[in-house]
């Protein structure tokens, strides 16, 4: 069955792809000890590998799409209260990544506070994660405010609700 897209499609280079296998393998390295979120259900997640792999691959191609720089970084668990209000990408853009491509978008009230831009991103397994549909974005706090809660501390923003990525010509 053949992806029908939701949103932009994007494209890695060899290069991008190679960078978000290293920086997703790194992340999985260095949490390797890490406590799961009390919200996380491993039986319903996919390996670690898989994700921050997808994960790295959905920011990459954000930060392509808006023409910002994708942070790409690396640090251990215990550093991360150091790390945790850094955007993934520009100053102010974070990248939801999603496994399942009708899925929304999840809004967390911080990044409402640190008056974010949430992007979602669905990059395609079937490619390798080499395709990423950047499916569609929303300020945080407009998100906060529509957004279907969940009772886990976040909210849901159906993906009608987001707004279209503008094509290169656009932006």
């Amino acid at each position: 069955m053949e992806y029908k897209p939701r949103g932009l499609m994007v494209e890695l280079t060899d290069e991008e792809l190679r960078q978000a296998k290293q920086v997703g393998d790194g992340r999985n390295a260095a949490n390797v000890n890490s406590k799961d979120k009390p919200y996380y259900d491993r039986a319903l997640m996919e390996d670690d590998s898989v994700a921050s792999f997808a994960a790295a691959a959905a920011e990459c191609a954000v930060a392509k799409v808006f023409g910002v720089k994708w942070h790409a970084k690396v640090w251990a668990a215990s550093e991360h209260w150091k790390h945790a209000d850094e955007p993934d990408c520009g100053q102010h853009i974070e990248v939801k990544r999603i496994r399942e491509p009708h899925n929304g978008l999840v809004v967390r009230e911080k990044d409402v506070a640190l008056k974010r831009f949430v992007v979602l991103a669905h990059p395609t397994p079937e490619s390798g994660f080499k395709m990423v549909d950047v499916i569609g974005w929303i300020t945080a706090e407009e998100g906060w405010k529509i957004g279907d809660d969940t009772g886990r501390g976040y909210k849901r923003v159906p993906q009608p609700d987001l707004k279209p990525i503008p094509k290169k010509e656009e932006a």
